[in-house]
């Protein structure tokens, strides 16, 4: 009897464990490709650390550059797409250099974050 209860609780505990690390790879798939995901995990940590409403204003206006690049990205792949719909150099060119847009904003809005947040998180830490 007591054998069959601990493979009862080995059997529960390894479905917790997997649905757990189901949870977190969805949590940490969203946080990669979810645009709006990112943006509440931005707004929960500026909470959060109170930043001032200077600090506030960068980041805000760093996350609307951000999402408003990848819509830009995203219009000109798509146009891209319609244009050439066979392979070509040229739509590979102008599809890397939106995508290259995208990365600049994004690095220019992660070294913001550093400073801003890592700053606040380093005041907390000390």
């Amino acid at each position: 009897m007591r054998c069959k209860m601990i493979s009862y609780m080995i059997l529960f505990l390894k479905k917790a464990v997997r649905k757990f690390s189901y949870a977190f790879a969805g949590l940490l798939d969203g946080i990669h490709n979810d645009a709006s995901i990112r943006l509440q995990f931005v707004l929960l940590a500026g909470l959060l650390l109170h930043l001032s409403l200077i600090e506030w204003s960068i980041v805000l206006i760093l996350v609307a550059l951000v999402i408003a690049m990848e819509y830009i990205n995203s219009a000109i792949e798509t146009l891209t797409d319609v244009l050439f719909p066979n392979y070509d150099r040229r739509a590979k060119k102008i599809k890397d250099y939106s995508a290259a847009a995208v990365l600049v904003v994004s690095i220019v809005a992660l070294l913001f974050g550093i400073i801003i947040f890592g700053g606040r998180l380093w005041i907390i830490l000390m």
